[in-house]
């Protein structure tokens, strides 16, 4: 494997990408410098017992990161696609703040877990006019992130990121491929899983892993099954536009002899994309990629793009507190860039000026131009104590009656409102399921309910006189 020593300066831009899968422990240090992309300073691969803890894990953890010279920088957890479950959706908002709590209402719909035991992240694949938005919904247990979150911050980075790894098999195949935008499958064959995704337009529309055993005797015609399900979930699931080529990634003699297999068992043209050959960001570690049975697909692509804060499968109240501390730094940014011009421009009068007089006449205009630099940041303050001021005031039953009225969508009939010191029920009907779901999410943002935790108890279709409708009600359970 490769190990070369960090270079100080370089420190800011290195990231590592890592990976714990079935049998290994697979991580990648980046490093970007300026006026070049990033490039690859060093690989590592580990295997892992069938048995292991997170003892193991962090144990071996540490040995790769002593070895590629790991300095506190930032960390992204690539999560094997076995691990999470990824589904395609049309929601109805293109608001980012309101997609991501209808994603949060839908999770549980697709895994055995409360709304609650779930972390959720989203891509935005396409809006429409009639104010719809179509989405990769991706859902993973909460308490296996927190598993990874415990592991990692053993190593004090100063950001943890959790991408599914489908994401980093599409940037890979958008790094290689850049012009191509036609629908395609690209196989990504590891050790124990085979990792399938379907990349449109430079997105991911579809993922899948399943398990493959080679030593099995039929395993070639399971292999060709397995592509065959495919994309038929695809057509069935996403798209009537069926993907027009297959790209199987690496270029080792399981490549080679897949693509035999899928020539010979499907109806699409198949090729082995080898990533590693022609790209010189990965040249120091091409044949440790080659000969390795391990795949390293994902990790290399996390590390090729940029992943939107949307895709980051990190708990809300996390991503809250790191948004918090990003607004604090740059605070301390602004204040620290004040004091040293004012450090810069005092050196300077004390050089060139003769006279204390003047000194001080131009001290006092910098200082005063400081002052209004500074002053959005009293602002700024001014309006935190208000708002907080604001939010520790006990809302009365007139004022949740008053927010209700403005927050109510016209299609709901509220029937029934009780408000106690610790929660507020609202029973009502409405024509469909969506209004209810807008209504939720419309409370979701309200001032007034923000230390509320807001739930659907339950939706069912009853029959009136009118017609057939929704029956709701809503729980608001004021947080302790």
């Amino acid at each position: 494997m490769i190990d070369k020593i960090p270079i100080g300066s370089m420190r800011k831009n290195t990231a590592f990408i890592c990976q714990v899968t079935d049998d290994a422990l697979k991580v990648i240090k980046y490093v970007t410098t300026p006026g070049r992309q990033s490039e690859i300073r060093g690989l590592d691969i580990q295997p892992l017992s069938l048995n292991r803890d997170n003892v193991e894990i962090i144990q071996k953890l540490n040995k790769v990161f002593k070895k590629l010279g790991y300095a506190n920088n930032p960390i992204t957890v690539s999560l094997p696609r076995n691990q999470g479950t990824c589904q395609y959706l049309r929601v109805p908002s293109t608001a980012l703040e309101e997609i991501e709590r209808i994603s949060r209402l839908q999770a549980p719909r697709y895994l055995p877990y409360q709304a609650e035991e779930l972390v959720t992240a989203y891509q935005v694949i396409s809006t429409d006019k009639e104010g719809y938005s179509n989405i990769n919904l991706v859902i993973a247990p909460r308490e296996l992130i927190g598993n990874y979150l415990k592991i990692f911050n053993e190593f004090k980075p100063p950001k943890i990121s959790i991408v599914l790894s489908s994401y980093g098999l599409c940037s890979l195949y958008n790094y290689v491929r850049v012009q191509e935008s036609d629908p395609v499958m690209v196989v990504d064959i590891d050790s124990v899983c085979t990792e399938l995704a379907i990349v449109s337009g430079r997105k991911m529309l579809f993922s899948r892993a399943f398990k493959l055993n080679r030593l099995e005797p039929d395993w070639e015609r399971l292999f060709a099954d397995e592509i065959n399900k495919t994309k038929s979930a695809y057509l069935k699931e996403v798209s009537k536009e069926a993907p027009n080529k297959i790209l199987i990634l690496g270029g080792s003699n399981i490549s080679r002899q897949s693509l035999k297999i899928l020539n010979q068992q499907t109806d699409l043209a198949v090729e082995v994309l080898s990533y590693a050959e022609d790209n010189k960001s990965l040249e120091s570690i091409r044949q440790d990629i080659l000969d390795s049975k391990f795949s390293c697909a994902n990790i290399i692509g996390l590390g090729m793009a940029d992943i939107a804060e949307s895709l980051n499968l990190i708990p809300e109240g996390i991503k809250e507190k790191e948004m918090k501390k990003s607004r604090h730094r740059e605070i301390l940014r602004m204040i620290s860039f004040i004091l040293a011009t004012v450090f810069i421009f005092t050196l300077g009068i004390v050089k060139n000026l003769d006279s204390k007089s003047q000194y001080l006449k131009k001290l006092n205009a910098q200082l005063a131009a400081n002052g209004k630099e500074a002053k959005p940041l009293e602002d700024i303050e001014k309006r935190f104590k208000i708002l907080q001021n604001r939010a520790q005031r006990k809302p009365t039953a007139l004022d949740i009656i008053y927010e209700l009225h403005r927050k109510t969508p016209n299609p709901i009939t509220l029937s029934n409102f009780v408000y106690g010191d610790a929660q507020v029920v609202l029973r009502g009907q409405a024509p469909d399921l969506n209004p209810v779901f807008t209504f939720v999410s419309e409370l979701e943002k309200s001032p007034l309910f923000k230390n509320f935790q807001i739930k659907i108890k339950y939706m069912t279709k009853i029959k009136t006189q009118a017609g057939q409708v929704i029956d709701f009600e809503i729980t608001a359970l004021k947080n302790k």
